[in-house]
């Protein structure tokens, strides 16, 4: 079997879930893993999909067909990225909404060699103000090597800087 990832989206429609599983199915692949969302009137999908070898050109050919749906499909490698030397943490953080919050506290992860698992954020108004208020929920994969004492007051002084606050939690093993 081959690994591939499907990742895709569209303007939210019934049946697309059915359109795109069902041309796997009918090739004789399984969809290992999968996320959907719905964002406004966009429905989006990731998808790790296993496939005979003499099937996916196929494939690839069917989940382009399919009517106003925007598709990139790859093989990806099937060595799986251990993180042994990793500990899973949640980070979030809240504040007024402000440009670059994201690009601020992603650089400085990257720098520290900090993985993101998932992130997820969205917008509100504030219930008196009704101020944009942001908010930031994520998973990271922290090296087990990292000064956790150091990267706490790194992200006090970011967090002072740009009016946030943080919480980071060790995570238990799964």
């Amino acid at each position: 079997m081959k690994k591939i990832i499907i990742s895709a989206f569209t303007n939210d429609q019934p049946g697309i879930v059915s359109k795109i599983s069902g041309k796997v199915s009918s090739l004789n692949g399984n969809i290992i893993k999968s996320k959907m969302m719905k964002i406004d009137n966009i429905f989006s999908v990731v998808m790790i999909i296993n496939i005979p070898p003499k099937n996916e050109k196929t494939l690839i050919e069917h989940i382009n067909q399919i009517p106003e749906l925007y598709s990139l499909i790859k093989n990806i490698d099937t060595m799986v990225n251990g993180n042994n030397n990793y500990k899973r943490y949640s980070f979030t953080l809240e504040c007024i909404d402000n440009e670059g919050i994201i690009y601020h506290f992603t650089k400085y992860l990257n720098d520290e060699k900090i993985n993101i698992e998932k992130m997820n954020t969205n917008t509100q108004n504030a219930p008196v103000t009704g101020a944009t208020l942001f908010k930031l929920d994520s998973i990271l994969w922290i090296p087990e090597k990292c000064d956790l004492n150091k990267m706490e007051n790194d992200l006090e002084q970011l967090s002072e800087q740009y009016n946030v606050n943080f919480s980071l939690l060790l995570l238990k093993s799964k």
